[in-house]
C-alpha cells in the first residue's frame, strides 16, 4: 500500500512527535510499500491507496505565510484542499481521518465548521482514539453512521528521554523532596483553563503541595491587553509561593524533568475531546486527573484515575486530592503498565494498517 499523510512531520520528533512515531512504526510493516508526508504532496500528481488526514485545518492554514492569521483565509484556500482530495478519490485513494478534535481549538468564530463537514463527507473511514469519539461524531455528523469506524488508542511517549533520577529532576525545578507536586503540562489555551487549576488547587486541602504550570499560555505578548486579562488570577496569587509558572515551550529533552519530578498530572480542560497528556503521564508512570468528558474521561475512568466536573470547583479539588492519594498508593505503576500494553506503537501501527486494508 502507498500511504500519504499530508501533514508537516518533523522527522526529528521535535514538538509533539505523535505523527513521527506513527510513521516510524508504519515504515516497519511489510504491507506498506511507500509512505510520504508533507502538505504539498496533496497537490502533486501521484496515485495513493490511502490518504490519512490529521487536523484538517492545517491543510488550509499551511497555504498562509503566517499560519496564525486565520483571519486572512478565503474560500479559495478551503476549495483548494477539497478539490484536491476529491481528485485523489476519483483516482482510487481512500480517505481516512483520525478524529483528534471536535473542532480546531483556536477556531472561536466557526471558520472551519463548514470545511470540517466537507472533510467528513469526503472521508471513507474514521479512526477514533476512544469509543466516545465515535458516538460524538454520530451526533454532530449523522451521516457518519454510513461509514467505517475504527477505535485505535493514542500511542505512548517512550520516545522522550527517561534517564534522570526523580531527585535530580526536582533539584532542577527547585522542588523539595517532601513536597507534593501537581503539574499542568503543555499548552494552556484560555483564561478559564488557567484559572480552573489555580482556583481548584487553592481550594484543595493537600498539605505541603506545589502547583506548577509548565508550558505556553495564551496571549504571550505584554503589548496585548489580553495578556494581562488572561493572567489576572496569576497576578492576584503572585505572593503565593505554592503556585509556580514556567511559561515556555518545553524542549523534548526537558520533558522528563517535569514528568519525573511530579506526583500528579492535572489536565485543566473544559470540554476537550482528547489529550495526549494522558499517554504522556501514563508513559512516565504518573497518576492523571482530568475532566470526565470525552475520550479523556473515558480513559481515566477505565484506568481508575480520578475525573472531575470542570464546572464544579469542589469536584476539581476533590480530583486533585484523590489523585495525590492514588499517587501515594502507587497507582502510577498501573498506568505505566497500561501504557506499555494498550498504547504500544507497534500494536497501534498494526491496527492502523488493518483499518487501511478494510477500506
Amino acid at each position: 500500500m502507498k500511504i500519504l499523510i499530508p501533514q508537516h512531520v518533523r522527522t526529528s520528533g521535535k514538538a509533539n512527535p505523535y505523527l513521527f512515531l506513527l510513521m516510524r512504526e508504519l515504515h516497519k510493516l511489510n504491507k506498506i510499500t511507500e509512505i510520504q508526508h508533507g502538505y504539498g504532496w496533496l497537490y502533486e500528481p501521484g496515485l495513493w491507496d490511502i490518504i490519512h488526514l490529521h487536523w484538517p485545518e492545517y491543510l488550509v492554514k499551511s497555504q498562509l505565510t503566517d499560519m496564525t492569521r486565520i483571519d486572512l483565509l478565503q474560500e479559495k484556500h478551503f476549495k483548494k484542499v477539497t478539490d484536491s482530495i476529491e481528485q485523489k478519490k476519483s483516482q482510487g485513494a481512500k480517505i481516512v481521518l483520525t478524529v483528534h478534535n471536535e473542532k480546531p481549538h483556536e477556531d472561536k468564530g466557526g471558520i472551519f465548521d463548514s470545511f470540517y463537514d466537507q472533510i467528513y463527507d469526503l472521508a471513507d473511514g474514521f479512526i477514533h482514539l476512544g469509543t466516545f469519539s465515535e458516538k460524538k461524531l454520530h451526533e454532530v455528523y449523522p451521516k457518519a453512521k454510513e461509514k467505517s469506524h475504527f477505535v485505535i488508542p493514542h500511542g505512548d511517549y517512550n520516545y522522550f528521554p527517561s534517564d534522570m533520577k526523580r531527585s535530580e529532576c526536582r533539584q532542577k525545578l527547585n522542588i523539595d523532596e517532601d513536597q507534593k507536586l501537581l503539574l499542568a503540562f503543555g499548552a494552556i489555551r484560555s483564561k478559564e483553563e488557567l484559572e480552573l487549576g489555580i482556583n481548584a488547587f487553592n481550594n484543595s486541602s493537600v498539605e505541603n503541595s506545589i502547583f506548577l504550570v509548565a508550558g505556553s499560555l495564551p496571549h504571550p505578548y505584554r503589548s496585548e491587553l489580553d495578556h494581562y486579562i488572561t493572567r489576572k488570577k496569576l497576578y492576584t496569587n503572585v505572593l503565593n509561593k505554592r503556585i509556580k509558572v514556567h511559561e515556555k515551550v518545553v524542549a523534548p529533552e526537558e520533558v522528563q524533568i517535569y514528568l519525573k519530578a511530579t506526583d500528579l498530572l492535572f489536565l485543566p480542560r473544559l470540554d476537550t475531546l482528547n489529550s495526549g497528556n494522558i499517554a504522556l503521564g501514563f508513559t512516565f508512570g504518573k497518576v492523571v486527573t482530568g475532566p470526565g468528558y470525552g475520550v479523556i474521561g473515558e480513559i481515566l475512568n477505565e484506568t481508575g484515575n480520578p475525573v472531575f466536573d470542570p464546572a464544579n470547583l469542589e469536584s476539581v479539588s476533590e480530583g486533585i486530592e484523590k489523585g495525590f492519594e492514588l499517587s501515594e498508593e502507587g497507582h502510577g505503576i498501573k498506568n505505566k503498565e497500561y501504557a506499555n500494553h494498550q498504547m504500544n506503537w507497534k500494536n497501534i501501527a498494526q491496527k492502523t494498517v488493518q483499518s487501511y486494508k478494510s477500506l
